[in-house]
C-alpha cells in the first residue's frame, strides 16, 4: 500500500476527517488532500506527527515509497558482487547518498547495488572498489566528478547485503538521508558521519552512531546495544510498540527527555538494568539531548 492509501485508511480508521488531521498536525487541509491524492509526500517533521498520531512507524509509513531497492524496481541499477571465504571487518565508505541500507543475504558473496530512478548514466558515475586482506575487507563507493553530492543526496540508493555466516565488524561512513539496518545478526555495526534518519529493524548486535547531526531513529525488533555518540546534538528516537529497552546516560552534559521535554535521565548513569531487556540505548558524547516520543 502506498503512503497516500495508508493516510487516508489510518485517518478513516481512527473516524478522522481531513480537516481534523490538519488541525492536529498543524497544516493546511489542502496539504491533506494533497497527500492522500499521491501528489506529495509530507516532510520529515510532518511524518513524524502523523507516525505518532497513528503509532505507525515512518519505515511503515513510507516502505513502499523509498524501499523500492529491495524488489529491484528502479530504472537505473549497478551491481557489484565479492566472494566471501571468512568472516572479515568490513569497511564500507559509501560518500553521499539518498538511503543507504544493510542487510543479510543467504548467498556467499557481498552485493552492492547502486540504484536510481534520475541518474541515467548511473553505471559512469558510480563505481565500486574491493580492495581485501585475510582480515578486512574495504568496499569503497567512488563517485564521478560530475555527479554532484546533492544529486547524489537526493537520488541515490545503496543496498549493501553481507553473507549471513561472514557478518562481523561494519564500519560505515558516509552523509545520507536515510539509513536502515535490517534482517541481520551482527557483532558490531559503527557508523560515522551525518544522517537525517536510522531505522534499525529486526537486528541483533551493537550499533554505534557517531555523529554531531541531529538524528531521528526508529527502533522496531531490536536486540543488543546501540550507542548515541552525539556531540552537540538534538535527536529523537522511537520506539515501535513492544521493545523492550533500557536508558543508560553516560556522557556529559547529556540527557534523556520525554516527549513533554521532561527528563527521563540526566544523570551519568553506569548500572545495568535490574529486569531482562532486549535492547539497551547508551548516550555518550557531550551537549547531547535525546527526545522519547
Amino acid at each position: 500500500m502506498i503512503f497516500a492509501e495508508k493516510l487516508k485508511t489510518l485517518r478513516k480508521q481512527k473516524n478522522i476527517s481531513q480537516e481534523q488531521l490538519a488541525e492536529i498536525i498543524h497544516v493546511s487541509r489542502q496539504a491533506i488532500t494533497k497527500w492522500e491524492s499521491g501528489n506529495g509526500i509530507p516532510d520529515i517533521e510532518n511524518l513524524i506527527a502523523i507516525s505518532s498520531l497513528f503509532n505507525e512507524s515512518l519505515d511503515s509509513l513510507l516502505s513502499e515509497e523509498k524501499s523500492l531497492i529491495s524488489k529491484h524496481e528502479f530504472l537505473y541499477e549497478s551491481r557489484t558482487e565479492y566472494d566471501l571465504d571468512s568472516p572479515k571487518k568490513i569497511d564500507l565508505k559509501i560518500g553521499t547518498a539518498h538511503e543507504v541500507i544493510i542487510e543479510k543475504t543467504n548467498d556467499e558473496k557481498i552485493q552492492v547495488i547502486a540504484a536510481s530512478n534520475k541518474l541515467s548514466y548511473l553505471t559512469q558515475q558510480v563505481k565500486v572498489k574491493i580492495d581485501e586482506d585475510k582480515r578486512r575487507m574495504d568496499v569503497i563507493v567512488k563517485h564521478s566528478t560530475d555527479l554532484s553530492d546533492i544529486a547524489a543526496l537526493e537520488n541515490l540508493f545503496v543496498l549493501v547485503r553481507i553473507p549471513v555466516k561472514f557478518v562481523a565488524d561494519v564500519e560505515l561512513s558516509g552523509e545520507f538521508e536515510n539509513l536502515k539496518v535490517r534482517d541481520i545478526i551482527f557483532d558490531d555495526i559503527e557508523f560515522d558521519g551525518k544522517a537525517k534518519n536510522v531505522f534499525v529493524t529486526n537486528a541483533t548486535g551493537h550499533l554505534e552512531l557517531n555523529t554531531n547531526s541531529n538524528l531521528y531513529v526508529e527502533v522496531n525488533a531490536v536486540h543488543g546495544k546501540i550507542d548515541l555518540n552525539h556531540f552537540h546534538a538534538v535527536s529523537k528516537l522511537k520506539f515501535v510498540e513492544g521493545q523492550k529497552y533500557y536508558l543508560k546516560n553516560a556522557g556529559r552534559f547529556t540527557r534523556f527527555v520525554d516527549a513533554n521535554s521532561k527528563i527521563i535521565a540526566g544523570k551519568r548513569e553506569k548500572d545495568d538494568p535490574s529486569e531482562p531487556v532486549d535492547l539497551i540505548v547508551e548516550l555518550n558524547g557531550w551537549k547531547a539531548e535525546v527526545q522519547i516520543i
